[in-house]
Formats: C-alpha cells, sequence, structure tokens
C-alpha cells in the first residue's frame, strides 16, 4: 500500500492556538490566485488588478493511508513561465518547527514572511524544504520527517504580486511537493 496524499487549503479568520483558519478545503486542485479568500468565488470573478497582490493562498499537503514514514519534502514552481510583472511569492525553507510559517488571516497586503521568490519554474530538486507533523499545518512537532498518520506539511503558503502586467489570465503553471515515503 501507499500514502494517499491530497492538498488542502485553510482560509478565514485566524482562530485558535497556534492559529490555522476557520475554513479548511480538502481535496483542492487548484491554486487559483485572485483577490479574495473564498475557495467557492471564480477567479474570472476575482481578478487580481495591476499594483495589487492576491490573497496570500494557504496551501498545504494531506497524508493519509498505509505507510511507516513521509520525509525529505521539497516544494516549488516547475512548469511554465509567468508574464512580465508578475511575481509569486513562496514560503521559506522548513527545516523544524521554528521555521514553519504561522497563519494569519488571508489578505491581499503584501505577507513579508512569504520570502522565497518562486517566479521562475526551477528543477524540484532546488525546491525549498519542507516539514511533517501530525495533527494539521499549523501544529507544533513538525519535523523533516514523520511517522504520524494521517500526516500534514507545513504551510505551503503563496502569493501572485502583480506590477505591470497586462490584463488577462496567467498561463497555468504547476506547483510541484515532492517526498518520500516508506
Amino acid at each position: 500500500m501507499a500514502a494517499t496524499f491530497a492538498f488542502d487549503r485553510d482560509h478565514g479568520a485566524a482562530t485558535g492556538s497556534p492559529t490555522h483558519g476557520t475554513t479548511t478545503s480538502a481535496g483542492v486542485t487548484d491554486v487559483n490566485w485572485k483577490s479574495t479568500d473564498t475557495e467557492a468565488t471564480a477567479y474570472t470573478a476575482a481578478p487580481i488588478t495591476d499594483t495589487t497582490n492576491s490573497f496570500d493562498n494557504w496551501l498545504f499537503g494531506h497524508f493519509s493511508g498505509t505507510y511507516n514514514q513521509i520525509l525529505s519534502g521539497l516544494f516549488a514552481h516547475t512548469s511554465t513561465a509567468f508574464g512580465t510583472g508578475l511575481t509569486l511569492k513562496g514560503p521559506p525553507a522548513c527545516t523544524g518547527d521554528g521555521d514553519r510559517l504561522l497563519y494569519t488571516t488571508p489578505s491581499a497586503s503584501t505577507n513579508a514572511n512569504l520570502t522565497t521568490n518562486m517566479t521562475s519554474a526551477i528543477a524540484i530538486g532546488s525546491g525549498v524544504a519542507v516539514c511533517f507533523g501530525a495533527t494539521g499545518p499549523y501544529a507544533t512537532g513538525k519535523a523533516a520527517s514523520t511517522t504520524a498518520n494521517p500526516a500534514y506539511t507545513n504551510y505551503l503558503t503563496t502569493q501572485l504580486q502583480v506590477s505591470g502586467a497586462a490584463a488577462g489570465d496567467t498561463a497555468t503553471v504547476t506547483l510541484t511537493l515532492q517526498y518520500d515515503e516508506n
């Protein structure tokens, strides 16, 4: 057997300790950066205008099924170029509990905690390190590997920042989470 994987996303006002969103969307298949935090709103109904940002997008990985350990995680923008005037910011590398992003209420304000420039597509081997742990992306105890089941990555938050971009949709890009399991 193998691990079952899905991307999930937290939304809404920060709540709890450690903080997390008031709503979690499971089985997310598209990031769809937009000018709102609601999952159900189509990106076409919430466009990002020039000189603004998307709402930050609080994505994370979720593992279940049969496995012994999840480890060696990397996250990166791996395919297709963004157009002129678009900058994708992403999470810092997570090598331990102290490196994980702490959830904040999503907004279009520049998220200064997103320190990795993910605008250019790169090989996944050069991606940022990802941590894993039990309970949820917000919980303490994140490390380079976990035997917890279910298990979660740290937040893999991204934000699209726009300055001088042409009107219209962005190209479809690929964000990749690579991990090992045994």
